[in-house]
């Protein structure tokens, strides 16, 4: 079967918008899962800056959960960025077979898209690698908060606190 050369066309240029459109939403849902544990991660935080001191059984208990979410969470957006690699695989092929790379082709000063965007290369400041570092800082910050736990140890000295030691221990 023969598909005249303009189906051709057709066809890359329906599976490029396709994969431009995956790659938005691909970013952009790394992105809000991002904001979305950074919420979680700033609300653990002011929790465990208030008055509240922990046992050692509940500081336990908070670094092992925060270890495991922190390690499904990177776990996740890795999953998202291969599949953005991927998916950019794609793009620059289907530009290449489209010539969108090639000077003169479309436009006799240059070409539509520069060289550089065959490349492969993945930089330190991109999206995904930001997101590695916001989520690890935040994690990070929790579990040192948790070990630390800053205002449990100057609590116990307050008067407030010193009631309800007395409190807790008349029968």
């Amino acid at each position: 079967m023969e598909i005249p050369e303009d189906q051709k066309i057709k066809v890359l240029m329906a599976q490029l918008e396709e994969r431009y459109t995956a790659s938005h939403k691909m970013r952009d849902r790394s992105m809000q899962f991002g904001l979305w544990i950074l919420g979680l991660g700033l609300g653990m935080a002011w929790v465990l800056m208030s008055k509240v001191t922990l046992t050692n059984p509940q500081k336990i208990f908070l670094l092992i959960f925060f270890i495991v979410v922190g390690f499904l969470s990177i776990t996740f957006v890795r999953a998202i960025e291969r599949g953005f690699k991927n998916n950019h695989d794609v793009i620059i092929r289907l530009e290449t077979l489209l010539k969108f790379h090639e000077k003169g082709f479309y436009d006799p000063a240059g070409s539509i898209l520069p060289k550089e965007f065959t490349e492969k290369v993945s930089r330190w400041s991109g999206h995904f690698q930001t997101l590695y570092s916001i989520l690890i800082a935040v994690f990070l910050l929790l579990i040192i908060l948790t070990c630390a736990n800053p205002l449990g140890y100057f609590s116990a000295s307050t008067p407030e606190s010193q009631k309800t030691q007395q409190i807790q221990k008349k029968p």
